[in-house]
């Protein structure tokens, strides 16, 4: 199931989409973190985004293994194994933290009508946290990602061009 589509690797295609939505999801819960202005307009957003992440997050992983499977281990896969088996836990939880905190905002009162609504102790809280979870997921997309691109492109520079080239 999370092996090939038309030959291509699943997991090729799905990694696209967790580099693009993590940094998006964790744009989008600082915005939302440190902006009241902001969390009005990017309100259910976020965390409908965070879930499309977490997906896309156990897409990776679960396609990443059928693709180790088929092309074996080395040091620089098994390293990139190891920090993608975190990835999904931390978009699980930045997608649960976005719930709460949207939800919590949601039933946070409006001083006046149609006004913005003041964060209660709660809600700081988790905002604060929040932030935290934004860098910490963005963090661990750069890594992740940083070892899959060793993986797959060490050594390619340093190989000699195969034919085709000029010869003086």
């Amino acid at each position: 199931m999370f092996d090939t589509i038309f030959g291509i690797p699943v997991h090729a295609l799905v990694v696209h989409a967790v580099v693009v939505l993590a940094p998006l999801t964790a744009l989008l819960l600082l915005l939302f973190a440190v902006s009241e202005k902001l969390r009005a307009r990017i309100g259910i957003a976020l965390p409908l985004l965070a879930t499309v992440t977490a997906v896309s997050g156990f897409v990776a992983k679960e396609s990443g293994e059928a693709l180790e499977r088929r092309v074996g281990e080395s040091g620089l896969v098994e390293e990139h194994a190891e920090l993608g088996d975190v990835l999904p836990l931390i978009v699980l939880g930045v997608a649960i933290l976005s719930w709460a905190i949207y939800l919590l905002w949601k039933r946070t009162p409006r001083d006046v009508e149609g006004g913005p609504r003041k964060a209660s102790g709660a809600l700081r809280i988790l905002l604060v946290v929040g932030v935290l979870a934004a860098v910490g997921l963005t963090v661990d997309v750069v890594l992740v990602g940083h070892s899959g691109a060793k993986a797959v492109w060490s050594g390619i520079g340093s190989q000699p061009a195969q034919g085709g080239g000029d010869s003086d």
